[in-house]
């Protein structure tokens, strides 16, 4: 992802967030999985799950010993349960926030999931060279469309052949939208999902013409 030029405190889409660290521990369940999550300020979703994020995670299908990112993965949740429902599974987590890359790797611990990594920075730069059998994505909106449209071309050049981009988008926030953009990048395009304001695409087969933004 990009960062904030200006990192505001409200923003959680910078390396080094602006906000004083006040962690607060939350628990959920999430796709029969009880978890113990440390969540802080200055990272998405502080102190509450995310709606989009639960519905993505519990719709999700993660096929056995499949490569993941978790593209922008805040405290970790979505490449979290990934590794406990599939526990053959290699999950890649990533964000350009240092604070909520420290809080996944804890998170990941706490919670026994097996093999996952976490590396803070721009998944552009430092995944470069290698691609993915599943993507996950909670994009962030609010980092502005130009920057959402930039990594969903980025995913598609880097998925595996037979590789999937799952992603979570409010209705209200232009879902409909993104949609219709994926169609840019991607050969199949699915709605999952519909349920409580989001929706859950599925996209395959990423064109062959496409280099990476």
């Amino acid at each position: 992802m990009t960062p904030d030029k200006n990192n505001q405190p409200g923003h959680y889409y910078v390396r080094e967030p602006a906000v004083r660290s006040q962690p607060r521990e939350l628990r959920a369940r999430l796709a029969g999985h009880d978890l113990v999550l440390t969540t802080d300020r200055g990272v998405f979703s502080h102190g509450k799950l995310d709606r989009g994020t639960k519905l993505l995670a519990e719709t999700v299908e993660i096929p056995a010993g499949a490569r993941v990112l978790d593209l922008g993965c805040g405290y970790g949740v979505l490449g979290i349960v990934a590794a406990l429902e599939e526990p053959t599974c290699c999950v890649t987590m990533t964000d350009v926030n240092s604070r909520a890359c420290s809080l996944a790797k804890r998170n990941a611990q706490a919670n026994g999931a097996g093999c996952i990594e976490v590396i803070n920075g721009d998944a552009r730069e430092v995944l470069a060279g290698r691609d993915f059998d599943l993507i996950l994505i909670n994009p962030p909106i609010r980092s502005g469309r130009e920057n959402v449209l930039r990594l969903f071309r980025w995913c598609a050049s880097t998925l595996a052949p037979g590789g999937e981009l799952w992603c979570v988008i409010q209705t209200n926030k232009g879902a409909r939208r993104y949609a219709r953009d994926l169609e840019q990048w991607f050969g199949f395009i699915e709605t999952v999902r519909i349920s409580g304001g989001y929706r859950i695409f599925r996209a395959r087969e990423p064109r062959q013409d496409e280099q990476p933004g």
